[in-house]
């Protein structure tokens, strides 16, 4: 299975959701807000970040080259904020409630 982001001019491969040992972790007190983590893993995974009032996701390939994919509103969201992170991408978020990833 193929996941193309951007234009198209960046693919990666993988085995598909769950067939190369990924699974559902809970990373809450592995990770700090206002902090850069890179995916690392060799393969695209998935974050999924319950944030409070008027906070963001933040996804790119640099600190300084990213963009915003997540931002709430006035009201804390309980509900998955879910972003599919690219091999070698940058993401994080200042307003953690919840935070798990499927790595």
């Amino acid at each position: 299975m193929s996941i193309n982001f951007g234009d198209g001019s960046s693919t990666q491969q993988y085995g598909g959701v769950g067939s190369s040992g990924q699974a559902w972790n809970n990373v809450f007190s592995n990770r700090s807000n206002n902090t850069w983590y890179q995916n690392t893993t060799g393969r695209p995974i998935q974050i999924a970040i319950g944030l409070l009032t008027s906070r963001h996701i933040h996804i790119g390939p640099a600190t300084n080259n990213y963009v915003e994919v997540v931002h709430t509103g006035s009201d804390h969201s309980e509900a998955m904020n879910g972003a599919i992170i690219p091999q070698g991408h940058y993401y994080r978020t200042d307003g953690k409630r919840t935070w798990t990833e499927f790595r």
